[in-house]
């Protein structure tokens, strides 16, 4: 078996995620974060932090160049982060030294991945909701969809905390709200989709499969709580997610 049913296309079926899979992969990982990047040259430029041709190639570039995930291995084992490797290939693929020297200018690594991670987050809320929306009526339902606007508004918020000028532009381009740390909202949110799995749990058929998977969410999530690190996302969060948007999906099925 594989080391997680998400990725496994054998389990599928039996553990369904729909889109969200998507969401935690490498792929999407790295296109988040190279969209940050280039929003970022295009606001530092607009400051007169970088040049404006440089902004204009790593902006174009962002959204034109394919990132090998494998190639960025022994970067993310030496630095704990996928940012400072990514930005190396990134630099080695626009093959334009005079311009990718400007590529995270003055930047915290951790900023970007942040950023990049709530864009991801914002899409799997998304698709929570549509799933919600599509189960029977009950108080449980109404609370947890009353409770996702102010998820999005203290939650979904781009990093940057020490340049909040540039996190607020950045915000403001990628329709995410003003600089915060991303440490709690992370937490918020996981535990906004715990609870939404949890909830569900029931409506979805009683199989040895929804139980298991309900326990892993909880379990996950308790865990998950008690850690204050970035480091953890990696481990914990996408199991959260995943779990929470199969249940979600096997209650709507039934």
């Amino acid at each position: 078996m594989t080391a997680s049913v998400f990725d496994s296309p054998m389990f599928t079926k039996l553990y369904p995620v729909g889109e969200a899979g998507r969401l935690f992969t490498h792929s999407a990982e790295i296109r988040a974060a190279l969209l940050v990047l280039g929003t970022l040259a295009k606001v530092q430029t607009e400051r007169d932090e970088i040049p404006e041709d440089s902004a204009f190639f790593i902006h174009r570039s962002s959204m034109e160049v394919q990132i090998d995930p494998a190639g960025l291995a022994e970067g993310v084992a030496q630095d704990g982060s996928y940012i400072p490797a990514l930005v190396a290939a990134f630099d080695k693929a626009m093959e334009a030294p005079e311009h990718s020297k400007h590529i995270l200018h003055n930047t915290n690594p951790q900023d970007v991945a942040d950023t990049a991670l709530m864009l991801r987050l914002r899409q799997l809320l998304t698709q929570a909701e549509t799933a919600l929306k599509t189960l029977p009526d009950s108080d449980a339902r109404t609370t947890l969809l009353a409770d996702l606007p102010m998820i999005r508004d203290t939650c979904l918020r781009v990093a940057f905390t020490d340049a909040p000028e540039i996190g607020t532009a950045i915000g403001e381009a990628l329709k995410l709200g003003a600089p915060q740390d991303a440490r709690a909202p992370i937490r918020t949110i996981a535990n906004w989709l715990t609870l939404a799995g949890d909830t569900t749990a029931n409506t979805a058929p009683a199989t040895p499969a929804n139980a298991a998977l309900h326990a892993q969410l909880l379990g996950l999530n308790a865990l998950f709580q008690e850690t204050s690190d970035a480091a953890s996302e990696a481990l914990y969060l996408p199991q959260i997610a995943l779990s929470s948007l199969s249940l979600l999906l096997m209650a709507s099925a039934a």
